[in-house]
């Protein structure tokens, strides 16, 4: 408990937000509002109305519930009715363009959810209900992106919940069809699994994080493999927290921002696409969204489920990263989402109230100066959003003064099941394993004899591989030795691909250079020097014949196998094993294609060929040229 005196002051600063609160809103016979501030250029915004959670009503609807629930006053709760009236009868949600949990209809759909269970009233469940059948497909299918706060794992975590309310069997096929999209989903790494790796993220790598990362999809995973018992799901999380690991930093006790805006990309060497070349400004930020702050709340959690001490370790680690940022305290950002409030909450689990009191004093502090509490935008002192401004503050003082276990918006809980075992084994973990590690394996496992589910139980995908490498060495077949290994390189190049976005960086690049290359005379070209391109492989399938390869094509949406001619197969195994010049390519060739002195007009012959032949594989994108001579 907090001291009398802290209490009170804590009481204070929620009277002052809520009085602010309440001189913003707009008031008619039948609803309540909000104007959310919107940038119309970097300098400039202007008032328009948004229904989500993030900064819209749906937001400060939860605060004005959540102060309801905590005093019992009627006149929030007229609030609330008159603002969820608004909010349902708004054209943004009875025809939606947005469908993500924090930041579109399904915020709508949990803050229904919210207000039925505090109030009881059977028309905001009906309402949620109805909402999401009409809009099924948008809110399952329709978003491309996998995280927590504007991908559909957040809409797993509210149909799960409105599934709870409801028993509706059309809600848990949605919940089904999630399901099977994070699994179907879920790529390999160099550890863990991971998802987001199209174009819908600019990201070094899939992000870490709990906004937008691995933290909130292993969140959502753990809420809903605890909720419906299927023990594939909570493997999946593991998984997801094992990936993130990959990139924390130990020197800086926190997990790197992965995020790459026009100010990271400018650096000369971008295209090599270095962890060192983005680091030094990777490892600043720690806050609710992103950073140790936010993944602290999924490792508090996973650690309660598996009691692993390895998540006990990393929230030491992420406790000792927050009290040093905050005895710094050299920000003016103080929101849920990015700033030191979004600490509280995992702070709150390490029972750290002087702390906490002291964040929020700091808080009270600034806005009295700024009318804001966030000092790195011009619209904070008119923001009065949940994640981004004035109702989050008075959120987390609420969360603050009922204490940690208070259901939270900043990590969204599910209720215990009262339901018997609903998908049986559908998600247990060894079907999970086969869902995921037979895509890589998918020719050599056809080839091999009928497998159960048992045959999957490994720990990851490199164990996996040892387990089916045993069972293939056991036929002695060296057609099918021959597809493992393939897969089995095919399966390499996959755990070190990083994503659609690092390659379109790449490509700006290579493309410049092939044009460039292109250009120059064929006498310039034959002086310069070739080698394959960084992200091509040559596989040798057959190990007794040097012109019998696969070109393995790293890409943005993945791996390509390409086949080459003979000619073509030639050129790119001499350069595979030394850069050449031109020159010194076609006295690889020639000593190759003719056993005697050959004539001049046939190594006239030869050398316009292998000119031709480099300029297909320069424009291909399989070789690289560099050391022009003009």
């Amino acid at each position: 408990m907090f001291t009398e005196k802290d209490t009170e002051k804590l009481k204070e600063q929620l009277d002052e937000i809520y009085v602010e609160l309440i001189s913003n809103l707009q008031e008619n016979d039948l609803e309540i509002w909000w104007s959310t501030p919107f940038y119309v250029n970097p300098d400039e915004y202007e008032f328009r109305e948004s229904y989500d959670l993030f900064n819209g009503n749906c937001g400060i609807i939860l605060f004005f519930l959540t102060l309801y629930q905590s005093d019992g006053n009627i006149d929030h709760l007229r609030i609330v009715n008159k603002g969820m009236h608004r909010i349902l009868n708004a054209d943004a949600v009875l025809n939606p363009k947005f469908f993500a949990l924090y930041t579109g209809l399904g915020g709508v759909i949990y803050t229904c959810l919210k207000v039925f269970e505090v109030t009881g009233e059977y028309f905001y469940k009906e309402k949620a209900l109805e909402l999401t059948l009409s809009n099924r497909q948008e809110l399952t299918e329709g978003l491309l992106k996998t995280d927590l706060l504007s991908g559909y794992s957040g809409n797993l975590l509210m149909l799960t919940l409105l599934y709870h309310h409801t028993a509706d069997v059309s809600v848990l096929n949605m919940v089904n069809l999630l399901m099977d999209r994070l699994i179907t989903e879920a790529r390999i790494s160099e550890q863990g699994f991971k998802w987001d790796y199209s174009g819908s993220k600019k990201a070094y790598d899939s992000m870490t994080g709990f906004s937008h990362g691995a933290s909130g999809i292993a969140w959502v995973l753990m809420q809903v493999g605890a909720y419906f018992k299927t023990d594939g799901l909570i493997y999946l999380a593991e998984e997801a927290l094992k990936y993130e690991m990959q990139y924390y930093h130990a020197p800086a006790k926190n997990w790197l921002d992965l995020r790459l805006g026009p100010h990271r990309l400018n650096k000369p060497d971008v295209y090599q696409w270095k962890l060192q070349t983005f680091l030094p400004e990777m490892t600043d930020v720690n806050a609710w969204a992103h950073g140790a702050a936010g993944i602290g709340i999924t490792r508090q959690m996973a650690y309660q489920l598996t009691k692993d001490k390895q998540y006990e370790i990393d929230c030491n680690n992420v406790l000792k990263r927050c009290v040093d940022d905050l005895e710094k305290l050299d920000r003016t950002d103080f929101t849920l989402v990015s700033g030191y409030c979004g600490m509280i909450p995992f702070l709150l689990n390490h029972g750290m109230k002087t702390k906490i009191v002291s964040i929020l004093a700091q808080a009270r502090g600034f806005h009295q100066k700024t009318n804001s509490y966030n000092g790195y935008i011009s619209c904070g002192c008119d923001d009065c959003g949940l994640l981004s401004g004035k109702s989050g503050i008075g959120y987390i003082i609420l969360n603050v003064l009922n204490g940690k276990d208070m259901d939270s918006i900043l990590a969204p809980k599910l209720p215990k099941s009262d339901k018997k075992i609903i998908f049986e084994d559908k998600y247990g973990k060894n079907l999970v394993k086969q869902a995921i590690f037979s895509k890589y394996y998918k020719r050599t496992l056809e080839k091999l004899n009928a497998v159960d589910s048992t045959f999957f139980d490994a720990k990851d995908i490199n164990d996996f591989k040892i387990k089916l490498q045993s069972e293939v060495s056991k036929i002695s077949s060296r057609e099918i030795q021959k597809v493992f290994d393939l897969e089995s390189s095919l399966v390499n190049l996959w755990k070190e691909h990083k994503g659609y976005f690092s390659f379109e960086r790449k490509n700006k690049y290579w493309q410049k250079i092939a044009e460039e290359s292109l250009l120059i005379r064929d006498e310039a070209l034959m002086e310069s020097t070739f080698r394959l391109s960084t992200h091509v492989v040559i596989y040798h399938y057959n190990k007794t014949n040097d012109l019998d390869i696969l070109l393995l094509i790293s890409e943005g949406n993945g791996i390509k196998e390409v086949q080459v001619g003979v000619f073509a197969a030639m050129i790119l195994n001499a350069i595979e094993k030394k850069e050449l010049k031109g020159v010194e390519l076609v006295e690889s060739l020639q000593s190759i294609l003719f056993n005697e002195n050959i004539t001049e007009k046939s190594l006239a012959e030869l050398q316009d060929k292998v000119v031709q032949q480099i300029r297909l594989l320069i424009k291909a994108g399989f070789v690289e040229v560099f050391g022009l001579t003009g």
